[in-house]
């Protein structure tokens, strides 16, 4: 058996001593034979390790942990396929730039790559997991593993934040060692500045601009940006758009605010007609733009913390390269307050777009976006999936803080939502936190209501169950004419979210408020089961 001994400590503890130095206070992940004296080791850590039912769970919980916290937590994975199915977990905070860090064992470092059929040895492992990382290493010597996972966490805080994957041989987990813990370290994980030229220039069009627009994407959040977002609104007096990754950046209730219906013909126009839009931490994407249909008829200001983004999707930009919180203050500095109408140009865009939505008859996609919000405090957090009541929620659900809006936009993969908010949860465990799956996308890790209760994670679970994967039966239905492979033969879910022994409030279309405040009381986790079907409202003109 490996143990620690009197004069020296395992790899394995060193390790987990290096998370605890570098600030790491959650890990998620499964257990494996390959990692076992780093499992031993997190028992005595102040590091809060979380045992998840699969791989891809645990790291769709760190991402929400991120989000929600504002800093990386590690995902633990072993060799073999326990880290290729905790890849795919990756793909979304490589997608949407989510600090996340993951610790991957390997084969004994003398037959990495030696084919010899040693237990879970995958030749591939490492190419797999640097190709989905935005910084990848493996550890040869015990040595190494302070400097390495203070580099993990520091990459992946540095922007473009991401996922960074760090491989520790299993030898080097139980090798004696006599290295000191280390002490704790400030991670320094500098942006680049903006350039006084290029503020300067970016000023002088804000500063002569009669209608000016802002646009903030999720860039702005990871920068600690949306304080400095809404002060340059407010001195501007300009209305004020939200990606659907940067909802928060201003509060959605703030009287510039603009919402972030992106596809909506009344935002649309608000960004097509100003005189300068300033557009800061959104890659222009196909979501934000329309499929790029988007176009300025006045100048774009693109900020962005990675040159080789500028004018990649419109050429003509000025670009500011810099942090949103720099450039931001920056401009704020340079730039006189002035009167510009913004919060009527604001308001008459939300007019058109409820004028829009008269008669179209979705009232109850709407009263199921208003009981969510009205029994939530300001401070709740929501993870969505994508599923219907996401695609309706990212266009006009209210945010009215950073960090608690989730929404796996960058890959759109599905599963995400319950997992997220239970890191969510584990990083702001005083906010009430909610998830929203369809019953389609919630089966990918329904399970975790057991990781819930067992680690007394108090999240809460929403199911909108329309027997099916319902936004591509309605995409079917009106492409084809009939369906294949959506519609889906359920378990009864309120039986079995009791077999899990977690309380189960059962609700109705229209009548969804007592059962939602029932479950948010619970102490512990708990589940509303909704079965309704959704439509998406159409895009207003």
């Amino acid at each position: 058996m490996y143990r620690d001994a009197a004069d020296g400590r395992l790899g394995g503890r060193l390790l987990v001593e290096s998370l605890e130095a570098v600030g790491c206070r959650a890990a998620f992940g499964v257990p494996g034979i390959h990692a076992l004296s780093l499992w031993d080791a997190l028992a005595d850590s102040v590091v809060r390790y979380v045992g998840m039912r699969t791989e891809l769970t645990a790291g769709f919980a760190a991402d929400g942990y991120a989000r929600a916290g504002g800093r990386p937590a590690a995902v633990v994975t072993t060799t073999g396929p326990g880290a290729i199915i905790g890849a795919a977990g990756l793909v979304e905070p490589r997608m949407s730039y989510v600090p996340v860090v993951n610790i991957a064992t390997q084969v004994p470092r003398a037959l990495i790559g030696s084919g010899r059929g040693n237990i879970h040895e995958l030749a591939e492992q490492s190419e797999i997991l640097s190709a989905l990382a935005k910084w990848h290493a493996v550890a040869r010597e015990v040595g190494e593993l302070p400097e390495l996972v203070r580099e993990a966490f520091r990459q992946s805080l540095t922007a473009p934040q991401g996922p960074v994957v760090l491989e520790v041989p299993c030898d080097l987990l139980t090798e004696q060692t006599a290295i000191p813990a280390p002490a704790a370290v400030e991670l320094d994980s500098t942006s680049p500045a903006p350039t006084e030229a290029a503020l300067a220039e970016a000023a002088a069009l804000l500063a002569a601009s009669e209608r000016p627009v802002m646009w903030a994407g999720g860039g702005v959040l990871r920068s600690g940006a949306a304080a400095a977002f809404t002060a340059l609104a407010e001195r501007l007096d300009a209305p004020a758009v939200t990606t659907y990754m940067g909802k928060g950046a201003i509060p959605a209730d703030h009287p510039l605010s603009a919402g972030s219906a992106c596809y909506e013909g009344a935002v649309m126009d608000l960004l097509r007609t100003a005189d300068v839009v300033l557009a800061v931490g959104t890659e222009l994407g196909e979501m934000a733009t329309n499929q790029w249909t988007l176009t300025f008829e006045g100048r774009l200001i693109q900020v962005d913390v990675r040159s080789e983004h500028i004018g990649r999707s419109y050429p003509d930009a000025l670009g500011v390269v810099g942090d949103a919180a720099a450039v931001l203050e920056g401009l704020a500095s340079r730039v006189p307050t002035a009167s510009r109408g913004g919060a009527s140009r604001a308001r008459a865009a939300h007019d058109r777009i409820a004028e829009g939505h008269a008669g179209q008859g979705r009232e109850a996609e709407f009263a199921l976006l208003r009981s969510i919000r009205e029994a939530l405090p300001r401070g709740g957090i929501v993870a969505w999936d994508m599923t219907i009541s996401g695609y309706i929620a990212a266009p006009f659900y209210p945010v009215y803080e950073p960090g608690t809006w989730l929404y796996p936009l960058g890959s759109g993969t599905l599963g995400y939502a319950w997992p997220a908010a239970i890191g969510a949860k584990v990083a702001q465990p005083h906010r009430d936190v909610l998830a929203v799956h369809g019953d389609g996308g919630v089966l990918y890790g329904l399970l975790e209501l057991l990781t819930a209760r067992q680690e007394s994670i108090g999240a809460k679970l929403l199911i909108v169950d329309d027997e099916g994967y319902g936004i591509l039966r309605l995409i079917q239905e009106a492409a084809y004419g009939r369906t294949i492979g959506v519609d889906l033969h359920q378990p009864d879910f309120p039986a079995l979210v009791r077999s899990l022994g977690v309380p189960v409030h059962e609700a109705v279309p229209g009548h969804l408020d007592a059962p939602l405040r029932a479950a948010l009381a619970e102490a512990g986790p708990s589940v509303v089961h909704l079965p309704q079907q959704l439509v998406t409202p159409g895009r207003t003109p």
